[in-house]
């Protein structure tokens, strides 16, 4: 059974010999067709009742004007709140027996339950903190940046000199951190949840961890350093998905992916999940993927079985699995086919909330290496594609099939990034 995995000096030289590999599923998977009907018989996919006023929340795709005020009309403020004017998207509260009405009417192309999505959970057992508000006496390395671009048997990959701007959907960012980038409040992040959920500001901590993994600062002998060490050389963008508590909406999500997207990142990078297929936001993915020529790169989630989450196991987004410091697979890591590659998940060093740093586990741990590297690379390379780098990450990943990695089922091809 395959699996492999990659340095990111390999993965630049792909690039630089124009070797691919396409990992991803083939165009006709029938499994990304779910119709609406079986959505809304999945016991998993339940809108958000308020039992004092008997509503819901509904995303809703228009295909006119006719059909944005039809929608609208639905709305207990008298109107929607906007995901994508692009798409036609927005979401609703409606009475749950509105939902048929709007089905029905000819102006509106999709009507979808609003599902809550959440952070993946830090998988108990292997968390280490350093205490809230501690220095060390030097800065520390995690296992998980040298397996991902080590500095041996060649140099370790520096950053390019073209800035790639990374996006974070996530619980947020701690700013002000002293080993994370300092961003400009007005124009690095975006909420979609109102005043009292501020982008950044990450009541939760598991936003500010991914971060880390992608952008600590380097050489500052504070903390730990990440995949893009120099502030300098790449960009953040912060969209905060998901509330403070670790939970938040499908068009939550969307929405900060839209805003993402809008700000000019490249590569968005989301450790969350739950839920099932959603039609809309699979359709907001292909076009971020196709046309805006974006990298999503999604944890693929903790269940340690070989099920689906969402998002990373849309067709447009690449999933990512877990292993550990010894490229065996992480016990809570799933396994399908949708997983194309994976990186360290257990026990990964990074930044909390407060100045404060702890070892955290999750597939949710192992999608930020990925999308740093993916950033470093394409810093090199700016004029490659999102398919391109996609392809070479893959490519370039080291074979290591001949592990007992506990890969219980056939897949694509388990890789690590």
């Amino acid at each position: 059974m395959k699996f492999t995995s990659f340095s990111a000096a390999a993965l630049a030289a792909a690039l630089l010999s124009g070797s691919t590999h396409a990992g991803f599923p083939d165009e006709d998977d029938s499994r990304l067709s779910l119709q609406l009907t079986r959505k809304l018989s999945n016991n998993d996919q339940k809108g958000k009742h308020n039992d004092n006023d008997n509503t819901i929340d509904l995303i809703v795709k228009y295909k006119n004007e006719e059909g944005h005020t039809f929608a609208d009309s639905f709305d207990k403020n008298g109107k929607g709140r906007v995901i994508s004017q692009k798409r036609h998207t927005e979401t609703i509260t409606a009475k749950i027996n509105d939902m048929d009405k709007l089905k029905k009417d000819p102006n509106i192309e999709y009507v979808e339950l609003d599902v809550e999505r959440h952070a993946f959970p830090n998988m108990r057992g292997y968390e280490v903190v350093a205490g809230k508000g501690g220095r060390r006496l030097s800065e520390e390395t995690p296992y998980g940046i040298d397996m991902v671009n080590p500095d041996s048997p060649t140099p370790r990959l520096q950053q390019g000199e073209n800035s790639i701007k990374i996006c974070v959907v996530d619980t947020g960012y701690d700013n002000g951190h002293e080993d994370l980038p300092t961003l400009v409040v007005e124009n690095d992040g975006y909420s979609p949840y109102g005043d009292d959920e501020l982008w950044n500001e990450d009541g939760h901590g598991h936003g500010s961890h991914c971060a880390g993994t992608i952008g600590a600062i380097g050489g500052n002998n504070v903390g730990v350093t990440s995949v893009n060490p120099i502030s300098e050389k790449f960009s953040f963008f912060i969209g905060k998905g998901l509330r403070n508590s670790g939970s938040g909406s499908t068009a939550g999500v969307m929405e900060a992916v839209q805003a993402c997207v809008d700000a000019g990142a490249k590569v968005v990078s989301m450790s969350l999940g739950g839920g099932g297929f959603s039609q809309l936001a699979y359709d907001q993915y292909e076009e971020h993927y196709n046309i805006d020529g974006v990298l999503i790169i999604a944890a693929a989630g903790n269940g340690g079985n070989s099920g689906y989450s969402y998002p990373a196991s849309y067709k447009y987004v690449m999933s990512v699995a877990a292993v550990d410091s010894n490229r065996n697979r992480a016990s809570f890591s799933q396994f399908n086919d949708q997983v194309e590659i994976a990186a360290p998940g257990v026990s990964v060093k990074s930044t909390l909330p407060g100045n404060a740093y702890a070892s955290w586990s999750g597939t949710s741990m192992a999608t930020p290496h990925v999308a740093g590297v993916a950033a470093l690379v394409w810093s090199h390379f700016p004029d490659c594609s999102n398919k391109q780098i996609r392809e070479a990450l893959i490519a370039s990943a080291e074979d290591l099939a001949t592990r007992a990695n506990n890969w219980t089922t056939p897949t694509i091809g388990q890789r690590f990034g």
